[in-house]
């Protein structure tokens, strides 16, 4: 899988995306994007350490999605920033972080439910949603 492009699709789909992150499902990095202008909060291994502790916790949810189902994201909001966690298949996952500070365009942009909405839509791989 092309990570680059799918990523770049993912920062395309909304300007107050700050961040995006392909990593395995140990939190190691593949892939990363990077809003031009923007200023990361953390250092690149405060940030690897995050994803690892994100990547431990979607692991946990999956043990009990043979009860309630497979996860489709998981949502981590702080003061500065919120961060979302999808699954990429069963060996990697997505992160993509979005600023508090939205710079919302227009009533199509900046909201933490159409940002979800955007990168479902572009994991379906259904080229009529994205």
């Amino acid at each position: 899988m092309d990570f680059k492009n799918l990523l770049k699709r993912i920062m395309d789909s909304d300007p107050n995306i700050r961040h995006s992150i392909v990593s395995d499902v140990e939190g190691n990095i593949l892939a990363t994007s990077h809003r031009e202008g923007i200023t990361n909060y953390l250092t690149p291994e405060e940030t690897e350490a995050s994803l690892k502790r994100s990547a431990s916790a979607w692991k946990a949810r999956k043990e009990v999605s043979p009860k309630i189902g497979k996860g489709l994201y998981a949502v981590a909001a702080y003061e500065k920033i919120t961060r979302i966690t999808f699954p990429l298949g069963d060996e990697n996952l997505i992160f993509v972080s979005m600023g508090s500070d939205t710079v919302r365009m227009d009533l199509h942009e900046g909201g933490q439910k159409q940002i979800v909405e955007h990168v479902l839509n572009i994991l379906s791989g259904d080229p009529t949603k994205a």
